[in-house]
């Protein structure tokens, strides 16, 4: 049979039975437009979030830790490895660093006029190498501190927890990173409310914020945290938690961890984190998916019974083509044809209706989601081979799932087909 003639009838069956053949086939159009809309929102967070935040990340930077030690003592990061890590080739700098051990608390928060001297809570406390504190300030104003106050490093996310979740349940303003600087309060080291022994008493002052420093915490200088540690466990720890190395670039870096996993540390680069998070991303998009799928399944097996119908009911048609001459393959792909031309309408349709709850969604994302650190202005990245993958998938779907029916009809002999007509 000729390619036109197929066409003809492709098109004059599907009209036939337009309304049976548009139930059964459009759970592709839903699967392919939840499919579409869940990949592209997946592509949109890792383009907009994890490379904006690669792009900012220092390369040539490399985050020593002590190792787990699961077999034997582990190789303990103290002073003389970060003398050893600092007279590496290619090494700028090295900047230890040390979580606290000991119980901390916070009492009392004074930010410019407004004062909370009642309110308190137990937090973690980093310490940090004087001069890192005095890099991660460097990008704001400068604040002066006052007799027995203390630097202190906040993370972004605190401050976007602060204005999306403290302010407005106790009627505080939102505040700006700027407008958060010379914010005082009263930190308590080695003491918490469940552990009260000897403690350190100090006033902080925020002068800087840094992605790098502890999240539900304060960073401090590393001395104030030493001499909290010799306070209330009687010695300062024998290795510092971690130490961030500082390389002339990303040659180096690579070369200094390589020499840091040889001496039984740990390595964490920038890159190696912030790819670490668009892994986990992609996994949840991969989860999520996975219902898009389950609606495509669920669509094929109404198409392949739908088909298995029409072979039954056009028994006596597929014996007359028979009779004037159709292979078994003009039979075959006569059915195949419809399932596809359904698949492609339903791609069409699924992909157009996906793109339109993006837009939309997006739309209500950007303008009514609150406000934190990496917001991106774009939630969903639609690149061109979603569009063209939409709709191949539908296709391939639909004529997947009718190729048996379709396989079954080219055998019906046409003997039997006229039998039915005769009778």
């Amino acid at each position: 049979m000729r390619l036109r003639n197929t066409l003809r009838l492709i098109l004059a069956n599907l009209r036939r039975h337009r309304r049976r053949s548009l139930l059964s086939s459009l759970g592709i159009a839903l699967g392919i437009a939840a499919l579409f809309f869940l990949v592209g929102l997946g592509q949109g967070v890792r383009r907009e979030v994890i490379e904006g935040i690669l792009a900012k990340l220092p390369l040539n930077e490399v985050i020593v830790r002590q190792a787990p030690g699961l077999l034997g003592e582990p190789e303990p990061l103290d002073d003389a490895a970060v003398e050893l890590l600092r007279k590496r080739p290619g090494v700028t700098e090295v900047y230890p660093a040390l979580t606290a051990a000991f119980p901390c608390s916070l009492l009392g928060v004074t930010i410019g006029p407004f004062a909370l001297p009642s309110f308190r809570t137990d937090l973690g406390v980093d310490g940090w190498d004087r001069r890192m504190l005095e890099a991660a300030a460097a990008g704001y104003r400068a604040v002066e501190l006052g007799p027995g106050e203390i630097p202190v490093i906040l993370s972004p996310q605190l401050l976007d927890f602060y204005n999306e979740g403290f302010a407005p349940a106790n009627d505080l303003r939102r505040l700006t990173a700027d407008q958060a600087l010379g914010t005082r309060m009263g930190l308590f080291l080695g003491r918490s409310s469940f552990e009260r022994g000897a403690f350190i008493e100090r006033t902080g002052v925020v002068v800087g914020f840094s992605p790098k420093a502890v999240v539900l915490g304060v960073t401090i200088p590393l001395e104030e945290v030493l001499q909290a540690a010799r306070l209330t466990r009687g010695a300062e720890p024998e290795s510092y938690t971690r130490a961030y190395v500082v390389c002339d670039d990303t040659r180096a870096a690579a070369e200094l961890g390589s020499f840091a996993q040889k001496q039984g540390f740990d390595i964490e680069t920038s890159r190696e984190a912030v790819e670490k998070a668009g892994l986990t991303i992609d996994a949840v998009t991969a989860v999520l998916a996975v219902v898009a799928v389950i609606i495509l399944l669920v669509a094929a097996f109404g198409i392949f019974n739908n088909t298995s119908l029409l072979v039954s009911e056009r028994s006596v048609e597929i014996g007359v083509l028979r009779c004037v001459g159709c292979t078994r393959g003009d039979i075959r792909n006569l059915f195949a044809g419809e399932a596809g031309l359904l698949g492609l309408a339903n791609g069409l349709l699924g992909v157009l209706l996906g793109w339109l709850v993006t837009l939309a969604a997006n739309a209500l994302l950007v303008e009514y989601l609150p406000e934190f650190t990496f917001k991106p202005k774009n939630f969903f990245h639609l690149p061109w081979w979603l569009f063209v993958g939409g709709v191949l998938l539908a296709v391939v779907v639909a004529v997947v799932s009718a190729w048996l029916p379709a396989r079954r009809a080219g055998r019906i002999p046409p003997a039997e087909a006229l039998r039915k007509l005769e009778a």
